[in-house]
């Protein structure tokens, strides 16, 4: 909006006030969103730079080599070097630990049911606790911090949702 002066000559001295303060608060509306598109485009510059130094040189592949006959099994001899032992005598061990963990948390949904119902478990129950407790200490060493974070945060919602239905909150 640009200023007519000889328009806010004519306008009472009151009238002249509101139209000019509208005017500075339109301006500076205008200045705050100019402000927001400048630290925006600034932001893209500054991830653009991060991105161009965190992306790896692109090198041309030429996936005939990995199977060329001179050199014989190139690309089967590549994954036994990158592979560690552990992982191509044991190839369903990740699989086993997930399947272990659920299996795991199956069994303590069903004691934690019994318990609620009948208020004890057995010695053999009890046991079985003791050695889930075993491998969740064990599972925990290898784990991140990142990971020990979102299992405490996991188990945390758990309690917390078991403790609103008992309480009716």
């Amino acid at each position: 909006m640009t200023i007519d002066k000889k328009e806010l000559t004519k306008l009472s001295p009151q009238d002249r006030i509101k139209k000019l303060k509208l005017m500075e608060e339109e301006r500076k509306k205008e200045v705050d969103e100019i402000e927001k598109l400048i630290n925006a485009s600034m932001q893209e510059l500054k991830t653009g730079k991060i991105a161009e130094e965190i992306v790896p040189e692109q090198r041309a592949v030429d996936i005939s080599r990995l199977f060329e006959a001179s050199g014989g099994q190139r690309l089967e001899r590549t994954v036994r070097q990158e592979a560690p032992p552990a992982a191509l005598t044991k190839g369903t061990k990740g699989y086993n630990t997930v399947m272990q963990t659920y299996q795991d948390y199956s069994q303590l949904k069903r004691f934690y049911s019994i318990l609620s119902m009948e208020g004890s478990l057995t010695e053999e129950q009890i046991g079985a606790i003791g050695q889930i407790g075993e491998r969740i200490t064990r599972a925990e060493r290898y784990m991140t911090e990142g990971e020990k974070s979102a299992s405490k945060l996991d188990a945390s919602r758990v309690v917390l949702y078991k403790l609103k239905k008992e309480t009716g909150l």
